[in-house]
């Protein structure tokens, strides 16, 4: 998940990056989506946009739980930002529980020195500002979202979460992790070697897996969330750790390619039919990964791929949280969808 945030004013938002391949077969119709089990958990992110508030408190959503993605590290262990009262408040009336998501993010991308520094060098102060931070009132628990880790900080971050976790839970709180999502441990992967999801499912209750960003803008175009390689991660995760700690991770968005550069750029689920309908380009359907794809020339003439899910292919991967007896699904990010996304979420099974 080689994605970057940009942290303004005491919010942070993401900016999502993506890279690879998929076939030419049209796209098969929409089929109709059973309701949502109230046994799974339906994991939103919030990113403190208006447009991902407005998503927050819709009450016409199968969102049951939210990650408020605002809270920042620091090497020292301290923390900035702050959670919004005024969703958590009303979320808890409306029966959502709430979740604050902690990141490792520094001026520009997700800063590893950052982790070390608040995990290891600060690690009992770090905890203790965590602790204190998850006695907010409505708050059900803390999502740590550290990403980027140096390879080396593998076992330190598995002790980490163990400290914390005897922590959270000595005071009834709940502990979620973000991992990137991989098919198998390997040690050459410098991206996915530090999470060791073992260890770390010894002590979590959650393991929000991020089957998204399978490719990104940077290397050559592909399926954001290849439903092939998503089974694949989460039959890895699921022989790892018990499944029903596991949230497998949906995209709101998609990723627009300049085909000739690579360069590229999110395009959020919500504005998709109007790229559809500016470019004219046919929709086409990857039946071997579950996505949709368009291929268009720019006003410049520069040849681009459009890689995108749609009510389709959001079914058929909402559907491995039953397949899987998972936890539930996640959704980044809170603000990027519409009412359609939402229908499609529903297929999340029993």
């Amino acid at each position: 998940m080689n994605y970057t945030r940009v942290s303004a004013s005491l919010f942070f938002s993401l900016v999502l990056t993506a890279c690879g391949g998929g076939g030419n077969s049209s796209p098969a119709p929409n089929p109709v989506a059973p309701s949502v089990a109230s046994s799974k958990l339906v994991l939103g992110y919030f990113t403190g946009s208006s447009d991902s508030m407005t998503s927050a408190t819709a009450t016409a959503t199968p969102v049951n739980a939210v990650s408020m993605d605002q809270i920042g590290a620091a090497s020292d262990g301290s923390l900035s930002g702050m959670l919004s009262a005024s969703l958590l408040s009303g979320g808890k009336a409306a029966g959502k529980t709430f979740y604050a998501c902690i990141s490792n993010v520094g001026a520009a991308d997700f800063d590893p020195a950052i982790a070390h520094g608040a995990m290891v060098t600060n690690r009992a102060v770090f905890i203790q500002n965590i602790v204190a931070l998850a006695k907010t009132s409505g708050l059900t628990g803390i999502n740590i979202d550290f990403e980027g880790i140096y390879p080396a900080d593998r076992d330190a971050y598995s002790s980490f979460v163990s400290d914390l976790a005897a922590q959270l839970h000595a005071i009834h709180s709940t502990l979620m992790l973000s991992v990137p999502a991989k098919t198998a441990d390997d040690a050459n992967d410098d991206w996915s070697w530090p999470y060791d999801y073992a260890a770390l499912g010894q002590n979590v209750d959650y393991l929000q897996v991020m089957t998204y960003d399978q490719h990104v803008p940077g290397s050559a175009p592909g399926p954001v969330a290849g439903s092939d390689w998503m089974q694949a991660s989460l039959q890895y995760a699921a022989a790892q750790i018990p499944s029903s700690k596991i949230l497998l991770g949906l995209p709101a968005y998609g990723y627009d390619w300049n085909v000739t550069t690579n360069a590229g750029n999110q395009v959020a689920w919500k504005d998709m039919p109007a790229l559809l309908a500016s470019t004219g380009a046919a929709p086409k359907w990857d039946a071997a990964t579950n996505s949709a794809f368009i291929d268009y020339k720019a006003a410049d003439g520069s040849p681009h791929e459009v890689w995108y899910e749609t009510p389709q292919s959001i079914q058929v991967k909402a559907r491995y949280a039953a397949t899987f007896k998972l936890a539930g699904v996640s959704v980044w990010a809170m603000g990027l969808e519409d009412a359609n996304f939402w229908s499609a979420v529903s297929a999340v099974g029993n």
